[in-house]
Protein backbone atom coordinates (compact mmCIF):
# COMPACT_ATOMS: atom_id res chain seq x y z
CA UNK A 1 0.00 0.00 0.00
CA UNK A 2 1.32 3.56 -0.29
CA UNK A 3 0.17 6.58 1.44
CA UNK A 4 -0.54 9.86 0.23
CA UNK A 5 -0.68 12.93 1.95
CA UNK A 6 -3.40 14.96 1.12
CA UNK A 7 -3.61 18.13 2.99
CA UNK A 8 -3.76 21.23 1.48
CA UNK A 9 -0.54 23.15 1.15
CA UNK A 10 -0.02 27.28 0.59
CA UNK A 11 2.03 28.51 -2.37
CA UNK A 12 3.11 32.35 -3.27
CA UNK A 13 1.11 33.72 -6.09
CA UNK A 14 1.26 37.31 -7.70
CA UNK A 15 -1.96 39.58 -7.86
CA UNK A 16 -2.46 43.02 -9.18
CA UNK A 17 -1.81 43.54 -5.73
CA UNK A 18 1.10 42.21 -5.01
CA UNK A 19 2.33 38.53 -3.65
CA UNK A 20 0.14 36.61 -1.68
CA UNK A 21 -0.28 33.17 -0.10
CA UNK A 22 -3.12 31.07 -1.67
CA UNK A 23 -3.98 27.58 -0.96
CA UNK A 24 -3.18 24.43 -3.43
CA UNK A 25 -6.02 21.94 -2.92
CA UNK A 26 -4.45 18.60 -3.13
CA UNK A 27 -7.54 16.99 -3.19
CA UNK A 28 -8.90 18.59 -6.36
CA UNK A 29 -5.27 18.51 -8.60
CA UNK A 30 -5.15 14.79 -7.94
CA UNK A 31 -8.90 14.55 -9.04
CA UNK A 32 -8.16 16.52 -12.17
CA UNK A 33 -5.37 14.50 -13.00
CA UNK A 34 -7.13 11.27 -12.87
CA UNK A 35 -10.07 12.70 -15.30
CA UNK A 36 -7.45 14.66 -17.92
CA UNK A 37 -8.50 14.51 -21.62
CA UNK A 38 -4.59 14.34 -22.70
CA UNK A 39 -4.35 10.78 -20.95
CA UNK A 40 -7.01 10.14 -23.75
CA UNK A 41 -9.01 7.39 -21.39
CA UNK A 42 -11.39 4.92 -22.86
CA UNK A 43 -14.16 4.08 -20.73
CA UNK A 44 -12.87 1.07 -18.72
CA UNK A 45 -9.73 3.56 -17.49
CA UNK A 46 -12.19 6.31 -16.96
CA UNK A 47 -14.64 4.20 -14.88
CA UNK A 48 -11.19 2.64 -13.03
CA UNK A 49 -9.91 5.94 -12.48
CA UNK A 50 -13.45 7.62 -11.45
CA UNK A 51 -13.34 4.42 -8.27
CA UNK A 52 -9.93 5.99 -7.20
CA UNK A 53 -10.83 9.76 -7.19
CA UNK A 54 -13.92 9.30 -5.57
CA UNK A 55 -12.14 6.91 -2.95
CA UNK A 56 -9.46 10.12 -2.58
CA UNK A 57 -12.16 12.51 -2.90
CA UNK A 58 -13.51 11.15 0.52
CA UNK A 59 -10.26 10.41 2.67
CA UNK A 60 -9.36 12.69 5.04
CA UNK A 61 -5.97 13.88 5.62
CA UNK A 62 -4.17 11.01 3.90
CA UNK A 63 -4.75 7.84 1.98
CA UNK A 64 -3.85 4.26 2.36
CA UNK A 65 -4.20 2.98 -1.81
CA UNK A 66 -3.59 -0.47 -2.93
CA UNK A 67 -0.69 -0.80 -5.23
CA UNK A 68 -3.44 -1.00 -8.49
CA UNK A 69 -5.02 2.04 -7.55
CA UNK A 70 -1.63 3.75 -6.39
CA UNK A 71 -0.22 2.97 -10.65
CA UNK A 72 -3.79 4.74 -11.49
CA UNK A 73 -2.69 7.85 -10.26
CA UNK A 74 0.92 7.56 -10.72
CA UNK A 75 0.42 6.68 -14.28
CA UNK A 76 -1.81 9.78 -14.92
CA UNK A 77 0.72 12.00 -13.26
CA UNK A 78 3.76 10.38 -15.71
CA UNK A 79 1.29 10.81 -18.84
CA UNK A 80 0.39 14.74 -18.34
CA UNK A 81 3.12 17.76 -18.83
CA UNK A 82 3.36 20.94 -17.85
CA UNK A 83 3.87 21.25 -14.56
CA UNK A 84 4.91 24.34 -12.53
CA UNK A 85 6.23 25.87 -9.09
CA UNK A 86 3.15 25.13 -7.55
CA UNK A 87 3.39 21.62 -8.02
CA UNK A 88 6.47 20.38 -7.29
CA UNK A 89 4.85 19.52 -3.57
CA UNK A 90 2.04 17.35 -5.14
CA UNK A 91 4.33 15.85 -7.82
CA UNK A 92 6.59 14.86 -4.82
CA UNK A 93 3.54 13.49 -2.61
CA UNK A 94 2.74 11.56 -5.09
CA UNK A 95 5.56 9.97 -6.90
CA UNK A 96 7.85 9.64 -3.81
CA UNK A 97 4.11 8.12 -2.05
CA UNK A 98 6.14 5.89 0.67
CA UNK A 99 4.86 2.36 0.97
CA UNK A 100 3.38 1.44 4.41
CA UNK A 101 3.07 -2.52 5.26
CA UNK A 102 -0.27 -3.26 6.41
CA UNK A 103 -1.32 -6.62 8.24
CA UNK A 104 -4.38 -8.42 8.09
CA UNK A 105 -7.06 -7.03 9.85
CA UNK A 106 -5.76 -3.64 10.34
Amino acid sequence: MRRIDLTDYEVEVLREEGKRMEPYFVKDSIESMLYHPDLKLGYKQLFENDRVAQKIRSANGSILLEESEYERVRQAFEGLTGYTKHDVELVRRVMEAPEVAVKEGE
